[in-house]
C-alpha cells in the first residue's frame, strides 16, 4: 500500500511541477523527496520482510540532526563558493522552513538507500581482505583530514574537492577507537566491505535523484565549480557526481559520531543526564542551523521567487493590466505575447514590451527582481543585451553599484551563458 501511495505522490509532484501549479515549482524538492523516502523505506521492507525503518522512533532524531550535518558543508561553501541558491520562497519564514525541511532529508536518504540495497542483496556477501589498522595510521588519517580541509579553505579555487572526504578522515578514526561496529574503518579492519559498498553505491543513486529533482525545480541550487561551469549533467558537472559516494561515507560517520556522543539517541529509557545531553545537543544544533541560515541569506541565497510587484518597470496601472490580461506570476508574464498584452487599455505597446522583457530577465537563471533592477539601472534592458556583456566588467559594475546582495563573478557568468542560449533560441 505504501509503495503505491508514495509512488503516486512522487508522480503527482512531477505533474504539478510540469503544470506550474504553485507552490509546487518553488517547493518541488520537498514535495518530491519526502514521498521518495517513504518509497525507499517501503520497498526495502517489502524486499527483506523487516519492519519499516522510517517509522521507528530513532528515525526522528535522524531527521532532527540531518540539517545540522549538512549545514557544516554549507558553512564551508561560504568560502568555497561552489554553489548558490535561486528562486527560494519570498517570505523569510517560508524560505527558512523550506531550507530546514529540504536538508532534513539528507541523512535519512543516505540511511534508507543503504538499507534498500542491503534488502536487495547488494554487497551482502561483501567480504574482502581484512585491512590492518594501526594506531599511528589512525592519527595520520586525522591529520590528513584536517590538512585537506585546511587546504580547501585556504586555496578554494585549487583544492575545493578536498572538502569531500576530509570530514570522514577526521571523524571515523575517532569512532573506530570508541566503537568499531559503527566505524567504516572498523568494517575494513574486519574484512566487511558490504556496508561501505552499499553506502557509496547508494550515494551515487540518491545523488542522481538529488540533482534530477533540483534541475527541474524553480527553487534550486546552481553550481559554480571552478573550471567545470560549462559542462553539466543536470546542474552538476559530471565529475562532481564522484563526490556523492564520498559524502555518504561522511554523512554516516557524522551521524554515528553524534550517536556515540549521546546527543542523537531516543529519550525513552534514558537517565536524566542522558536526556539532558540529548536536549542540549538539539539546542546547540538548532543554534548552529539558525546561524548557518543567516549566513546563507548573506553569502549563498542569490534570489527569491520574483513577484510582479518586484518588477521595477511595473507601475500600479501596469500591474492591473497584467492581472486583467491573465498573467498572475512573473513567469506567466515572461511567456506572454507583448502585442497581445498591449491590447489592455492601460498599456501602450512600448510599455507592454518593456514589461515582458523585464520579466524575462527576472526569470532567467534565477536572476530575480532585485538583480533585475540593478541590471536595468546599468542599462541592460533585455536578455539579448545581457548576452553581449563581459562577465568581469559586469561584475565590477555590480560592485560599484553597491547593491544589498550583489552577485559574484560566477553567478554573472551563469547569467550571461543562459542569456546567450536564450537569445540564440529567439534568433532561430
Amino acid at each position: 500500500m505504501l509503495i503505491a501511495v508514495s509512488a503516486t505522490a512522487v508522480v503527482a509532484a512531477w505533474v504539478l511541477l510540469l503544470l506550474q501549479v504553485d507552490p509546487v515549482p518553488t517547493w518541488f524538492y520537498v514535495f518530491a523527496w519526502y514521498p521518495t523516502l517513504v518509497l525507499l523505506d517501503a520497498v526495502g521492507s517489502r524486499l527483506d520482510g523487516r519492519p519499516s525503518m522510517l517509522w521507528r522512533r530513532p528515525m526522528i532524531y535522524v531527521f532532527l540532526w540531518s540539517p545540522a550535518v549538512w549545514f557544516l558543508f554549507e558553512v564551508a561553501n561560504f568560502r568555497l563558493n561552489n554553489w548558490y541558491y535561486v528562486s527560494l520562497p519570498h517570505a523569510a519564514w517560508e524560505r527558512w522552513c523550506g531550507i530546514v525541511l529540504s536538508f532534513a532529508t539528507v541523512v535519512p536518504a543516505v540511511l534508507l538507500s543503504e538499507r534498500l540495497l542491503d534488502a536487495a542483496g547488494i554487497f551482502r556477501r561483501g567480504r574482502g581482505p581484512a585491512v590492518a589498522v594501526r594506531h599511528w595510521e589512525l592519527n595520520w588519517a586525522v591529520v590528513a583530514g584536517v590538512g585537506m580541509g585546511a587546504l580547501a579553505m585556504a586555496v578554494p579555487r585549487l583544492f575545493f574537492p578536498l572538502i569531500w572526504g576530509s570530514v570522514f578522515l577526521i571523524i571515523d578514526p575517532l569512532i573506530f577507537r570508541a566503537n568499531r561496529s559503527l566505524s567504516l574503518i572498523g568494517d575494513l579492519a574486519g574484512g566487511y566491505w558490504g556496508r561501505i559498498g552499499r553506502l557509496m553505491l547508494g550515494g551515487l543513486m540518491i545523488g542522481f535523484l538529488w540533482e534530477g529533482y533540483n534541475y527541474w525545480a524553480r527553487g534550486k541550487w546552481i553550481y559554480t565549480v571552478p573550471w567545470l561551469e560549462e559542462l553539466k549533467l543536470f546542474e552538476m558537472p559530471p565529475f562532481g557526481f564522484v563526490g556523492f559516494p564520498v559524502f555518504t561515507l561522511e554523512a554516516w560517520s557524522m551521524y554515528a559520531g553524534l550517536c556515540l556522543l549521546g546527543v542523537a539517541a531516543p529519550l525513552a529509557g534514558k537517565t536524566i543526564l542522558k536526556r539532558t545531553r540529548v536536549i542540549v545537543g538539539l539546542l546547540l544544533a538548532t543554534a548552529f542551523s539558525t546561524a548557518t541560515i543567516v549566513g546563507m541569506e548573506h553569502f549563498t541565497i542569490s534570489s527569491t521567487v520574483p513577484q510582479l510587484s518586484d518588477l521595477p518597470t511595473a507601475t500600479p496601472s501596469a500591474l492591473s493590466a497584467v492581472q486583467d490580461f491573465g498573467a498572475s506570476t512573473v513567469f506567466e508574464l515572461a511567456e506572454a505575447d507583448p502585442f497581445e498584452l498591449a491590447k489592455e487599455p492601460e498599456l501602450t505597446a512600448e510599455a507592454a514590451v518593456i514589461l515582458v522583457q523585464t520579466a524575462q530577465i527576472a526569470t532567467l537563471r534565477g536572476i530575480g527582481g532585485q538583480h533585475t533592477g540593478t541590471l536595468l539601472h546599468l542599462g541592460i534592458r533585455t536578455v539579448c543585451e545581457l548576452s553581449l556583456q563581459d562577465h568581469a566588467s559586469l561584475s565590477n559594475r555590480f560592485d560599484r553599484h553597491k547593491t544589498g546582495v550583489r552577485p559574484n563573478g560566477a553567478e554573472v557568468r551563469a547569467w550571461i551563458r543562459a542569456a546567450k542560449r536564450s537569445c540564440a533560441r529567439e534568433l532561430d
